[in-house]
């Protein structure tokens, strides 16, 4: 079916052709992607022969790698466009200004830090005003050192900055540029002349900054033009602006369409929010879903800190299973289970003991990140290339082992160690190694399937990983303060008791080989069949309180950041929903909470059933 341009994306265009700043408001399913890449297209077609005469590109802004991929494909590599992301392309325009950039973070980026950190520093002996007080003292020396800085980098090894030696991280890029953009009207003119035109996607998700940088850009007479696509329902990370707005003058653009979800999907949503009504537009108006929310009899906490104890937990976990077997899906294997955090799936994969160790006292800042991305050291090896090794074994394929030897470890590649052998004899050499590396991962920890990897070659191995390898293990009581510079030491020794079977479900679920995501990782994904959970006690995540949210006056009033957060995130696990949508909600008043949805409009009686121990 040709694709037929909505009364937005015609909004749009007449934008372009009138050279007026828009915003367009895009609910989820709306297809925002395709009007962005239509928008861009049409440019090309009206302003393409004299931008290309005038040596000037439009740009267009998106949040991820995979997003700037996908349009530059759409738009068939077209050389008058810059697709990047945000940080890429402010670092490839400011970059040749070290003056420029040093004047940022002395007068404003710098300053603010401090100032933030000495208000936490109330004068006292406690922890949070000690660190307080150190960390406004560092800044302090980095400011007074920035003169020695002769020039400054950014990538994506530097996401925390370090001034002295010239490094600027990933927040502070932000900070820096919109400030430089902002107070340097020559840098404006010339960034307008090289891009009269600036696509933001995900406008939502873009900072405060960055949307007032680019506003003070196009504002005026001859300005560039800025077109900002987003949908303020679905920010659902803290450091975006939500709410955004173009310059003085610009229109507002509502697209109504939703090209995804079945009608009664759409229903809920339209029910959800008040400011873009949805209408079914494409092949799934004609299609027939189904909305339904279970609510299930939440215990009391009897554990720690108002959590569940592990019996608690298991009791849960069932009530879960049993809403599953009471919709009917049971069979449902394809059916994608939403949890607001990673703890809740780590217990459900029965990767737990690795999770809480990269997110517990021996972890940094980074090592989590880099857990949550597949890129630990300690991790990545497994993941590259031991557990597809192990899988290709386990499964007789004798050929995928031959690969991944061949692809991956430096002991079967052209010149490495078996390159000089017989075809035979390195096959035979294979399946040895294969064999050996099976049984190891089944039997030994990882500290011995990494040092056994790294004896055949199997695996490259950095300094740092060697040092942990060949170290004596650390004996002596963590204590934060005396060793809080390396921990990444227990971190290790720790990593290296475990089993091979829970990096494996990790790695299984990094892959997206299960059912299970995290509620915020599905954003921009679709599935016919969609499980959303909602069990405030088991996430433990006081930023979110979905009871409260849906059912204020049972569960009582949320804080209003709890309101915004939980609605926000709640929509964007709707709306995944292609089909089927199912809810699971514990709530210590299923019957008050049954009514309240009723009576709120969000939902019919009869789409609603009760889980608890005198069930409706």
């Amino acid at each position: 079916m040709p694709h037929v341009p909505t009364q937005a994306d015609k909004e749009v265009l007449e934008c372009l052709r009138q050279r007026q700043s828009f915003s367009m408001v895009a609910g989820a399913g709306s297809g925002k992607t395709t009007s962005l890449v239509d928008a861009l297209k049409g440019l090309l077609t009206i302003e393409g022969p004299r931008m290309l005469r005038d040596g000037q590109k439009a740009v267009c802004i998106t949040y991820t790698n995979r997003a700037a991929e996908v349009i530059c494909y759409r738009l068939r590599q077209n050389p008058l466009c810059v697709v990047s992301t945000l940080h890429s392309f402010l670092w490839g325009e400011v970059r040749h200004f070290p003056k420029s950039i040093r004047e940022a973070l002395r007068l404003s980026v710098l300053p603010k830090r401090i100032a933030r950190h000495k208000e936490d520093d109330n004068g006292g002996t406690s922890k949070k005003a000690m660190e307080a007080r150190a960390k406004a003292a560092e800044l302090e020396q980095a400011l007074a050192s920035l003169d020695s800085v002769q020039d400054f980098r950014y990538g994506d090894d530097t996401p925390f900055s370090n001034y002295p030696h010239g490094e600027i991280g990933h927040d502070d890029l932000i900070s820096v540029t919109s400030y430089m953009i902002q107070t340097r009207q020559p840098l404006r003119r010339v960034l307008g002349q090289k891009y009269p035109y600036i696509f933001v996607d995900e406008a939502q998700d873009t900072s405060a900054d960055i949307v007032a940088a680019f506003n003070a850009m196009c504002t005026g007479e001859g300005a560039p033009v800025v077109g900002y696509f987003g949908d303020p329902m679905q920010q659902i990370y803290d450091k975006g602006l939500g709410n955004f707005a173009g310059p003085p003058n610009s229109k507002v653009i509502t697209k109504e369409e939703n090209f995804r979800s079945a009608p009664e999907i759409i229903s809920l949503l339209n029910a959800f929010r008040k400011d873009v009504t949805q209408v079914a537009a494409g092949c799934n108006s004609h299609k027939e879903g189904s909305v339904h929310i279970t609510l299930v009899q939440a215990e009391k906490p009897q554990g720690q800190r108002g959590r569940y104890t592990e019996v608690q937990l298991q009791r849960t976990q069932l009530r879960l299973a049993e809403a599953i077997e009471l919709w009917g899906w049971t069979k449902k294997r394809n059916a994608k289970q939403l949890f607001l955090v990673w703890r809740m799936i780590a217990r459900r994969l029965g990767f737990l003991p690795l999770h809480d160790l990269f997110t517990g006292q021996f972890a940094s800042t980074r090592a989590t990140n880099a857990y949550e991305e597949g890129e630990h050291f300690l991790i990545k090896p497994f993941l590259e290339t031991i557990i597809p090794l192990v899988k290709a074994h386990r499964n007789h394929d004798a050929g995928a082992v031959m690969r991944v030897l061949t692809t991956r470890t430096a002991a079967f590649r052209s010149g490495g160690a078996h390159s000089k052998k017989s075809i035979r004899q390195v096959k035979g050499i294979a399946n040895e190694v294969a064999e050996t590396l099976t049984h190891l991962f089944a039997s030994a920890n990882l500290g011995d399937v990494l040092r056994y990897c790294r004896e055949k070659e199997l695996i490259p191995t950095s300094e740092r990983l060697n040092n942990h390898l060949d170290r004596t293990p650390r004996e002596e009581q963590y204590d934060e303060d005396t060793h809080v510079e390396d921990k990444a030491d227990w971190l290790a020794d720790a990593f290296f008791t475990l089993r091979g079977t829970e990096v494996e479900n990790y790695c299984n679920f990094l892959d997206e080989n299960t059912s299970y995501s995290t509620q915020h990782g599905v954003k921009g994904e679709e599935y016919d069949d969609v499980i959303v959970v909602f069990d405030d006690t088991e996430a433990a995540w006081n930023n979110y309180s979905f009871a409260k949210m849906l059912t204020p006056q049972a569960a009582g009033e949320p804080r209003d950041s709890q309101r915004a957060r939980s609605q926000k995130l709640a929509y964007v696990c709707f709306s995944r929903a292609v089909v089927n949508l199912r809810v699971v909600l514990f709530t210590s008043d299923p019957s008050a909470a049954k009514r309240e949805l009723v009576a709120q409009g969000l939902l019919a009686e009869s789409q609603i059933s009760v889980l608890s121990d005198e069930e409706e």
